[in-house]
């Protein structure tokens, strides 16, 4: 798949924001409480310990930051709790985030957390955003270019960042993708089979996959990979 980069501009979006901003209210988290008890409990534990502690700590940071909250939302109320869907507001969904959040020891503000504010709200450690774990499913753009005789890379690429969408992006997706800037990164292209009619050197992609840190050979495990520009030239 070809898109051309003409006609993209660069839009204005919102400050984006972190967990420490104070994003909740205590408020809003004592009914995120009573919506945890009656909903999520009985799984998680009352003190969200139960399987695995994902919910706090080390396994819920190294899941969740550098992402957005919008994520976060999206999987609790998608997945949780087992059986039909309609047992909890999405209202009550975004209370039980706020409080996950204030188990987590992040700060409460003086407004209640929105649906509408989660997509620009990032989830980071004290130390601010730091680079994406290792093995997480990620996106990159870059430049594409033979690596061997067979096999495949993308020089001048960005920073990775994070996503919950394997495949072809969504238009939100795609927007920033074409949008953002390449950088100082080469990635070895892993499992590349599925995509050799996207491979021609010099073209500008937009690549998907599971990232792999090594020094000097930092690599990404394809699953998707999607021609944004013709050619890479200024990025």
């Amino acid at each position: 798949m070809f898109l051309p980069f003409a006609g993209f501009a660069q839009t204005a979006s919102p400050k984006q924001r972190t967990v420490w901003d104070g994003v909740f209210t205590k408020a809003q988290v004592e009914r995120g409480v009573t919506a945890y008890n009656s909903n999520c409990s009985r799984c998680h534990g009352e003190d969200l310990g139960r399987l695995g502690g994902v919910l706090t700590g080390a396994k819920f940071m190294d899941r969740w930051r550098e992402d957005s909250l919008s994520s976060l939302f999206k999987v609790i109320r998608d997945t949780m709790p087992p059986g039909p869907r309609g047992s909890m507001t999405e209202a009550e969904y975004v209370d039980v985030v706020a409080y996950v959040l204030s188990m987590n020891a992040f700060p409460a503000g003086t407004t209640d957390l929105a649906r509408t504010e989660l997509e620009r709200i990032l989830l980071v450690g004290k130390e601010g955003p730091q680079p994406v774990p290792d093995f997480s499913l990620v996106t990159v753009v870059g430049c594409l270019a033979r690596d061997g005789e067979k096999g495949w890379m993308v020089t001048d690429a960005s920073e990775p960042w994070r996503t919950r969408n394997p495949r072809e992006s969504t238009p939100s997706e795609m927007l920033r993708a074409t949008t953002h800037a390449g950088g100082y990164h080469t990635f070895h292209f892993l499992d590349t089979y599925e995509f050799q009619d996207e491979f021609k050197a010099g073209r500008w992609m937009e690549a998907k996959g599971f990232l792999i840190r090594s020094p000097g050979n930092d690599r990404i495990n394809l699953t998707w990979l999607n021609g944004l520009r013709e050619a890479c030239g200024s990025h």
